[in-house]
């Protein structure tokens, strides 16, 4: 699974805090990629905080700022 993709599964989960979506995506990566939750973690986390690292407009819709 690629870093964008990951970064998809965080977009599309349900609303809720930004920490409940990211335990809501790294469940369905695990599923999907056969990792652990704790490495599906640590890879969601990467690949939200290179995403954050990329020039503005880069993912749209994708921002790091709090939860509304």
């Amino acid at each position: 699974m690629t870093k964008d993709e990951m970064v998809r599964w965080f977009k599309s989960a349900p609303k809720g805090s930004r920490h409940e979506r990211i335990l809501w995506a790294t469940c369905k990566i695990a599923r999907l990629t056969g990792a652990t939750e704790g490495g599906a973690y640590r890879m969601l986390l990467v690949a939200l905080i290179e995403a954050e690292r990329l020039p503005c407009g880069s993912i749209p819709g994708f921002s790091m700022t709090p939860d509304e």
